[in-house]
C-alpha cells in the first residue's frame, strides 16, 4: 500500500493511526533480506521468537 499515509486506502492501519510519513504507524519491509537486517535493528536474538 502506500507509503504516505495521505494516499493510504480508507480503513487500513496506516490511514487510520500513521500522523505522516515519517510518524507511521506501519512498516513493511520491502523484501526478506531487508526485514532480517531491519529486524537486527530493533530486536536482539534472545527477543524473537520463531
Amino acid at each position: 500500500g502506500a507509503t504516505n499515509p495521505a494516499n493510504a486506502a480508507e480503513g487500513t492501519l496506516r490511514k487510520l493511526f500513521a500522523e505522516s510519513i515519517e510518524a507511521n504507524s506501519v512498516h513493511g519491509s520491502d523484501s526478506a533480506e531487508n526485514a532480517a537486517i531491519e529486524i537486527a535493528q530493533f530486536f536482539s536474538g534472545n527477543e524473537i521468537v520463531g
